[in-house]
């Protein structure tokens, strides 16, 4: 973007400038100020918005705005609370897994609705494969990234196999677990789901 005022015609500002407008402007940050930028900067800033130029200012500017970007950025800020979601689900889903004899009661319980049962873990399979289709072969291996231009179908078909999915599994399962049901099966997902993530592509 350059920003121009009145005879004024100053250099082209890069994102940086305008992420750091957002945090020195935004209605969120207004009453924190967590970055710790002085009044000299949100002048500086001012003074370009102005038409005003300085060459010092603006490369302060410009390393403020890349300070910030750097310190917030989610990739790193998720990363240590990612590993401690994975853990925590992984783990429940063992200790559920153990304490219910979910294999054993899957097997052999005469309680559970078997047809029901099937057809939920068919709709779940397909769940499953639009998301390996998605995730694995459209973005790894043909590198595409608009997965609604690509195939508009996909997240709609697969959103919707889940949730039928699981309904005919509850219902599967309601006379062996009862009111425990849907935490069972939801933290027995969540640890399926996190550790399909440790898989090395």
């Amino acid at each position: 973007m350059i920003i121009c005022h009145q005879k004024y015609h100053l250099q082209e500002f890069d994102y940086l400038t305008l992420a750091l407008h957002e945090v020195l402007f935004s209605n969120n940050n207004k009453n924190k100020m967590a970055f710790k930028l002085d009044e000299n900067l949100k002048k500086a800033f001012l003074k370009h918005r102005r038409g005003e130029y300085d060459q010092k200012l603006d490369d302060r500017l410009q390393r403020e705005g890349r300070k910030i970007l750097e310190e917030n950025d989610p990739k790193k800020k998720s990363k240590t609370m990612l590993n401690i979601h994975m853990v925590f689900w992984m783990v429940a889903s063992m200790a559920v897994y153990y304490y219910t004899d979910f294999y054993m009661a899957i097997k052999i319980d005469p309680r559970v609705y078997r047809l029901w049962l099937y057809i939920g873990c068919v709709l779940l399979l397909v769940n499953f494969t639009i998301a390996f289709y998605l995730i694995f072969w459209c973005s790894y291996h043909k590198k595409i990234e608009d997965w609604d231009s690509h195939a508009p179908f996909a997240i709609p078909v697969a959103t919707a196999a889940f949730i039928a999915g699981m309904i005919c599994c509850v219902y599967a399962l309601w006379p062996v677990w009862g009111y425990f049901t849907p935490l069972i099966l939801f933290t027995l997902f969540m640890g399926v789901l996190f550790l399909l993530t440790l898989i090395p592509i």
